[in-house]
């Protein structure tokens, strides 16, 4: 019952954000649930899931779907209910904005709201490195093997802009910043700054900067549930509570009065269990 972040290559640094491993069994902690609410994050993933697989259910739909050993999750807005499977082990590469797609050379917005089996994206390679995974000694050579497959494609990697740089500042504000500033940043016009970013983001930058402070305020709650909503509101920048509540629905799919308190508990206690 644990979790690690490593930090990328420094060559890898500005497509990656971090590489994460986390494992539990849950047929070890009986009052441990693995059914759990995950909403939208800001970033885009590659997660290669080594045990059991993971099972999606969709908002509006009836039934899990389950899915490939390697999910590529495009932008998404919506909130999704995962199975986690009995035993959990997933590598997860967080990418910079932009770096999914500077990896994949394909617009953002044709995977909106949805996630792909990776070969069908990147190749068959995708079983070789599943399997050179599958048997590694230790979670250190697992991750030298995806910055390994990651190094040999930084030559077809589409190159950096100022754009991506633009983007991930916004990041590290929480999503507090200007739209006019952030394309003075990217050295674009306003309409230029909306269609690349719709192209490398998958959304426009105001969405993308919604996404970003619900996610933090998210975040935040997870971090100190002791915290009331209107403290984590204001902490995350948000200008009065409706603002809060409208982005919270959005992206949650609920208001924050109508989120169950043992939901959240449980989140909470997974994150603690994995840390």
């Amino acid at each position: 019952m644990k979790s690690k972040s490593y930090k990328p290559h420094p060559a890898l640094r500005d497509l990656v954000s971090y590489f994460g491993i986390y494992e539990i069994d849950f047929s070890q902690n009986k009052a441990l649930s693995n059914i759990y609410r995950f909403v939208p994050a800001y970033q885009r993933f590659i997660i290669f899931y080594l045990e059991d697989p993971i099972k999606v259910l969709k908002a509006g739909h009836s039934d899990y779907v389950t899915k490939t050993i390697c999910v590529t999750i495009g932008p998404q807005e919506q909130p999704v209910t995962l199975d986690m499977g009995r035993r959990h082990l997933a590598l997860c590469i967080g990418f910079q904005p932009g770096g999914l797609h500077r990896l994949l050379r394909i617009p953002m917005s044709e995977i909106y709201d949805q996630d792909f089996d990776t070969r069908l994206l990147m190749g068959n390679e995708i079983d070789e490195i599943t399997e050179r995974l599958k048997e590694a000694d230790d979670w250190g050579h697992m991750i030298s093997i995806v910055e390994f497959y990651l190094l040999k494609k930084i030559s077809q990697v589409k190159p950096i802009l100022p754009l991506d740089k633009a983007m991930a500042a916004l990041v590290s504000t929480g999503g507090n910043g200007t739209i006019e500033a952030l394309a003075s940043l990217a050295c674009l016009s306003l309409r230029q700054f909306e269609r690349k970013c719709t192209e490398r983001l998958g959304m426009p930058p105001k969405q993308y900067a919604r996404l970003i402070r619900f996610c933090k305020a998210y975040q935040l709650k997870e971090l100190f549930p002791e915290k009331t909503w209107t403290e984590i509101a204001y902490k995350s920048g948000y200008y009065d509570q409706m603002h809060f509540i409208r982005d919270f629905k959005k992206f949650a799919g609920i208001t924050p009065s109508f989120m169950h308190e043992q939901e959240l508990t449980n989140t909470i206690r997974l994150h603690k269990i994995m840390e």
